[in-house]
């Protein structure tokens, strides 16, 4: 670190991130615990209403079955009192409706039927009693059976024989309409509806309010971790600034002997070993460097665990990652890593190029980093379904499948010859930009095969 840079360095150490300055000045929570609020909430009152629809689905069905059951018990008691008398005399139907208004009130009807030859009752009944309705030809007889139920669209009907004397082969339809029983169910209905709905207002309330309160500890607990965060930030970031300035000067003070002291001379044959003071600071430095680097991808992890952009932009997204690609030429060829390029041009995103610019070079960043030396590297990138899919394939060591899941942990290294360099959060940082971004990330591989990264963008129109 340059003594030049140290002025900004501290300046930027006293500025709050804007993330932390927002949830300070609105008190709102982080997206994801509100999210989790959201999911736990509906997925309790979803359950309620599965359940409390199933209570009253039986509910119906249950007072259905009863009404029904009432009827055919009313249609038994008239059928066994009819069933003493003889048939009507032909024309006295007249007669009947005006001493037996009650069946007309009661939406019931009663046919008188004679059996014919073949034991099929008459295509008409002979004489009706009470409210009109044609119900069609009477049952097939069955042999043994003297009492039949037969149904049709609004009637249920009961039929039997007539057993007066020197009534043989006369039979009864005793019918009822299932008007006002379904009329009762509709009320029934409406009953229920509203039931479910005061049920589930009232359990959304308290639902809403629990889980309000069983998230409320954690956001308390993601508050003081932002918190120490921000802390931390102001804490470490002076210190290491001032370390790796002192570090720099102790640098400046070892290449420029004093000028009292003679330099020992160096006899022939021999090579002058590097001074140990110098090789003291330089670890320092380097040591100095990594501890700022670590701080930067920890403050970074932090504020990407919202997922929310702050002024998301359109970005030619084609042109910043060979602007990553650019910058990493050098580094590469000095590695020896053959470069294989496909960027379809004018792919635009929304996002923050900033970030996008770090997921680039994190990418590349960990491609060179566990690719041999010799080893190629691809980078494809094209529009594909409505997203940017880039792709950056190495020739490293590779992952096993049980190792892939934990790819994009933080700080988690699949092995001593993965960990070389680098604070172990390159990745994690990579997904939780993608995250950010509306997009996905995902990686395949196969031990000593490499690794190919897949990162998909929302393009924008």
């Amino acid at each position: 670190m340059r003594l030049s840079s140290l002025p900004a360095w501290l300046a930027l150490s006293r500025r709050n991130p804007a993330w932390l300055r927002h949830e300070q000045r609105t008190g709102h929570p982080a997206r994801s615990l509100r999210r989790q609020q959201v999911e736990l909430f509906l997925l309790y009152l979803g359950s309620l209403a599965a359940l409390l629809l199933v209570v009253a689905a039986v509910v119906r069905a249950v007072s259905r079955e009863a009404e029904l059951s009432h009827l055919r018990g009313q249609l038994s008691l008239i059928g066994e009192d009819l069933a003493g008398l003889p048939l009507p005399d032909h024309g006295s139907e007249r007669h009947l409706q005006e001493s037996h208004k009650d069946f007309a009130t009661a939406h019931q009807q009663v046919e008188w039927f004679l059996e014919t030859s073949q034991g099929q009752g008459h295509v008409g009944p002979v004489s009706r009693l009470g409210e009109v309705r044609n119900l069609g030809k009477l049952p097939p007889r069955l042999p043994g059976r003297r009492f039949y139920w037969q149904e049709g669209p609004g009637w249920l009907a009961l039929v039997r024989p007539v057993d007066a004397p020197g009534s043989r082969g006369v039979w009864l339809r005793i019918s009822a309409g299932l008007e006002p029983l379904e009329k009762r169910l509709r009320q029934l209905d409406l009953a229920l509806a509203l039931a479910v709905l005061l049920a589930l207002l009232l359990s959304g309330v308290c639902s809403w309010l629990l889980t309000r309160r069983a998230v409320q500890p954690l956001e308390r607990s993601l508050a003081r971790l932002r918190q120490f965060s921000m802390d931390a930030s102001h804490e470490l970031r002076g210190p290491l600034a001032a370390l790796a300035a002192n570090a720099e000067m102790g640098l400046l003070d070892c290449e420029a002997p004093l000028p009292s002291t003679p330099s020992p001379p160096v006899l022939p044959g021999t090579m002058r070993l590097p001074d140990p003071q110098r090789r003291r600071f330089e670890a320092i430095a380097s040591a100095t460097e990594q501890m700022q680097q670590l701080v930067d991808d920890l403050l970074l992890l932090a504020r990407q665990d919202e997922q929310r952009l702050e002024d998301p932009r359109p970005l030619d997204f084609s042109r910043l990652v060979e602007q990553q690609l650019d910058l990493h030429r050098d580094g590469l060829a000095l590695a020896d890593h053959p470069l294989t390029l496909a960027i379809e041009p004018g792919l635009t995103v929304l996002g923050q190029a900033a970030l996008l610019q770090r997921l680039v070079r994190n990418l590349l960043d960990n491609a060179q980093r566990y690719t041999p030396r010799g080893g190629a590297i691809g980078v494809a990138l094209e529009g594909r379904g409505g997203l940017a899919c880039l792709a950056v394939t190495d020739a490293g060591v590779g992952l096993s499948a049980e190792e892939l899941p934990r790819v994009f942990d933080r700080f988690w290294r699949a092995s001593a010859e993965r960990g070389r360099g680098g604070t172990g959060l390159g990745l994690a940082i990579a997904a939780r930009i993608c995250a950010a971004h509306g997009g996905s990330i995902r990686v395949a591989s196969r031990p000593g095969e490499g690794s190919c990264f897949r990162v998909e963008l929302p393009l924008h129109s």
